[in-house]
């Protein structure tokens, strides 16, 4: 079983760990960030110390984790940024979220973009997808209402992944390659997806799915 990062113990961890952490903020002035993707460029803003919620700390096999968690984002803003790989030593995963926590205060002085207006991006396989603000605030809006869950949606994006790529992952070639209306009911879809709290879906080729069999979720008009 993988680290659960909404178990209730761990959550609570999490929380007395960034307490702890707090007090061993460094000077990372001049520090760089790289945006490793669309996704995190267009969500660091956002990632404020200030709005943190919890640091999980965790070991997979032989790796380490640190993980930073947020709260009270705007929708389709990952609430949780990790170490990109994981590090061989307790040590060093606390070193590199200590790192990202002391970047993370230096933007508490700093009003973050409005969401209204800035892009979000959705990772779809080896593609990011570009999610309109608006569209989202609407889904996000929607969800309490709405017929269908989170499953639905993964099986949707499952059904146009076959459409756009065939048995392959979704890829900004495949994806320009696909037709008009394919494209928009992809992103009408992805966007939904960021709306249930999902930012990403990557291609599983041991996944069952009866493609002919699959139910359509309904519209979330």
């Amino acid at each position: 079983m993988g680290y659960k990062h909404h178990n209730p113990q761990n959550r609570a961890k999490a929380a007395l760990l960034l307490r702890q952490l707090k007090g061993q903020l460094v000077d990372v002035t001049g520090v760089q960030v790289e945006a490793r993707s669309n996704v995190f460029a267009a969500a660091e803003a956002y990632w404020q110390l200030s709005k943190a919620s919890g640091v999980h700390l965790y070991k997979v096999g032989e790796g380490w984790h640190a993980d930073l968690e947020f709260k009270g984002l705007p929708p389709g803003v990952p609430t949780i940024v990790g170490t990109p790989e994981p590090v061989p030593s307790r040590t060093e995963a606390i070193e590199s979220v200590v790192d990202m926590m002391s970047i993370c205060a230096q933007r508490d002085g700093v009003t973050p973009p409005d969401p209204k207006t800035g892009l979000r991006w959705f990772r779809f396989d080896d593609h990011e997808v570009p999610v309109d603000p608006g569209m989202l605030e609407h889904f996000a809006s929607r969800v309490s209402v709405v017929a269908f869950d989170a499953a639905h949606i993964r099986k949707e994006l499952d059904l146009l992944r076959a459409d756009i790529s065939g048995d392959a992952p979704v890829t900004t070639e495949t994806w320009a390659a696909a037709d008009f209306q394919l494209r928009y009911d992809a992103c009408r879809m992805c966007c939904a997806a960021m709306a249930f709290g999902i930012m990403q879906v990557a291609y599983d080729p041991s996944a069952a799915l009866d493609l002919a069999e699959a139910p359509a979720a309904p519209g979330m008009h």
